[in-house]
């Protein structure tokens, strides 16, 4: 009998959703090829305030053998991996994890979960009087009503060897096969990847308002001046430095060129500043950077407005449950509020074609749409619950990446990496400073094993302009199979608030800073150079040994060896120095 049917013989009567007054729903549940697939009908759950999914699979008693694991949210700097070890009582909820899965291994049975992300959910991690759970939560009052229903696919995995490595490999592998996400070898078919994979990438932030702005409501009248940092004059002389450099290859991009700074006036984007240069400037910069060899992109924005912009629809606004407008954060532009996905379909073919006739040839940046869930709106004329808007999302990243060559964002949900080539940052990590996560024992590089080989990124956002920072940031860049991101002006909040990216920082004010900052990106090319064509193959695992090394192996045979500790350590005779890392091959 095969590990499916037996699994479903075993264990089917821990198939079942809990409501809030204590009421098991069964699920049905159909073995299918590797794995179950489960299904509980919506007319099953449509009174529901709140479902606890899968909770009695996901429970384990203090001193078992196993662990479970736990995606990260962004705000996290790893995958949470949780031990049955004794503690207090404690919870934690992610809610809005990157990955749509967990896993399960226990001394009985080793399991990926898989969610379709067809509602909003979080997981839910408890430890209570001796007993672990972990499930899915889904909550009806908040986002969406009940609508569809819930599918979920369980993969058994063989309890002796089906560890955190093999559950991330079988979730590639999976997505792989169904075509939901593509090898970035074939990604790489695009010369502007090809060219992103080899060479690091070098962001300008332009100009940019106070963020957060003391204007909240910002007119033509009462807008606050825009600091200019670098125009587009700079970025060409930026350029002309790096080639007398000796620099071979890097991709610019330019952040902040368009009307009023970076989150100035989106979505409206033309003209370019004229404090900058204006849109003559933009043009000549970008024909000036591809005349020396390099490549060249530009930011934009996909789900933030502001009412500023000559370009803004109220009827474009995301409405929320209670009927109100979703205003989510308050940065150079006043108070912003967020697109529905469907609307911004249309406003993407609108805006969009503008900027690439520029002519810009790098992987074009659009912000913030791969580094969110996205949002249900509740407007009568452009209803979206979360499904809807991850198609709208994935249409919006196909089409920007047919019309420029290749597509960029800032961060990493699984559901944007069939066309994402580049992410600036898989999650914030610790650069809203060091979070304690209740019950996470070890954070691990769970969605770098899955998905390295599908598309760049740089792990986290404080390994931006990772020469300028210390030992650990340079390990988790390469032990974690980063693409180098060297930022000018990644420092730019006011009035206190953290820059996630650090606060140490490329600038070009000066004659020195700049001669300084051309060094910092030669010496990031120079480094990474090796370890290009590590991108194009797959991680098999990475083990964190109890003495202190950390090894990322891949699938041939080559291993990254760090050592994360103030003392040399010897791996397979051959000496680790501290706070540095080996190859083996």
């Amino acid at each position: 009998m095969d590990r499916e049917k037996l699994f479903c013989e075993r264990y089917a009567d821990l198939f079942y959703a809990e409501t809030e007054d204590g009421r098991h729903l069964p699920f049905s549940y159909l073995p299918l090829g590797n794995g179950i697939r489960l299904e509980l009908k919506k007319e099953f759950f449509v009174t529901a305030k709140t479902l606890r999914v899968l909770p009695a699979l996901g429970r384990a008693k203090v001193g078992e053998e196993g662990y479970f694991i736990t995606p990260r949210e962004i705000t996290c700097s790893g995958d949470i991996q949780t031990f049955f070890i004794p503690r207090e009582d404690a919870e934690y909820r992610n809610r809005s994890p990157i990955m749509s899965c967990y896993g399960i291994r226990r001394a009985e049975y080793s399991c990926l979960v898989r969610l379709e992300r067809n509602y909003h959910y979080q997981l839910e991690l408890k430890a209570e009087n001796g007993v672990y759970t972990i499930c899915a939560l889904y909550d009806f009052t908040g986002h969406e009503p009940v609508w569809d229903d819930i599918r979920i696919e369980l993969i058994p995995l063989d309890p002796e060897t089906g560890d955190y490595n093999q559950m991330a490999r079988t979730e590639r592998c999976l997505r792989l096969e169904r075509g939901e996400i593509v090898p970035l070898r074939q990604k790489c078919e695009k010369p502007a990847v090809e060219y992103a994979r080899r060479y690091p990438l070098i962001r300008i932030r332009m100009g940019w308002k106070p963020s957060p702005s003391p204007v909240l409501v910002q007119t033509e009248a009462n807008e606050p001046d825009m600091f200019v940092a670098c125009d587009f004059a700079k970025v060409r002389e930026i350029a002309d430095r790096c080639k007398a450099a000796g620099i071979e290859g890097a991709e610019f991009q330019l952040v902040g060129w368009n009307r009023s700074g970076h989150d100035g006036r989106f979505p409206q984007l033309f003209p370019a500043d004229p404090r900058l240069g204006g849109d003559s400037g933009l043009r000549e910069t970008i024909a000036h950077v591809k005349s020396l060899g390099y490549r060249i992109s530009t930011h934009t924005n996909t789900l933030d407005a502001y009412p500023i912009a000559d370009t803004f629809d109220w009827n474009d606004v995301v409405v929320n449950r209670q009927g109100n407008y979703l205003q989510n954060g308050h940065y150079s532009g006043g108070y912003a509020y967020h697109v529905c996905m469907r609307k911004q379909w249309k406003n993407t073919m609108r805006d969009l074609p503008a900027v690439a006739a520029v002519g810009e040839n790098g992987l074009h940046f659009t912000d913030v749409i791969s580094i969110v869930v996205p949002d249900d709106c509740h407007a009568k004329d452009h209803v979206s619950y979360v499904a809807d808007g991850i198609l709208y999302a994935q249409k919006i990243m196909a089409y920007t990446r047919g019309l420029f060559g290749g597509f960029s964002s800032e961060g990493a949900m699984d559901f944007a990496l069939k066309d994402l080539d580049y992410a600036l940052y898989v999650c914030f990590g610790d650069g809203f400073g060091k979070k304690v996560i209740p019950l996470a024992d070890r954070l691990i590089p769970f969605f770098e094993v899955a998905y390295h080989g599908i598309l760049l990124y740089n792990p986290t956002s404080p390994t931006v302009n990772y020469p300028l920072k210390g030992a650990r940031e340079r390990l988790a860049m390469y032990l974690r199979g980063g693409r180098p991101c060297m930022y000018y002006y990644s420092k730019f909040r006011t009035g206190g608030e953290m820059n996630w990216m650090g606060e140490n920082d490329l600038v070009c004010g000066k004659e020195e800073e700049l001669r300084d900052s051309v060094e910092k990106i030669r010496f990031a090319c120079r480094e990474y150079a090796p370890f290009a064509d590590r991108q194009l193959v797959y991680m098999a695992g990475y083990d964190i040994l109890e003495n202190g090394l950390e090894v990322a192996r891949y699938e041939d045979g080559v291993r990254l060896v760090g050592n994360f500790t103030d003392a040399p350590l010897t791996y397979e005779g051959k000496t680790v120095p501290a706070w540095d890392f080996i190859v083996v091959s």
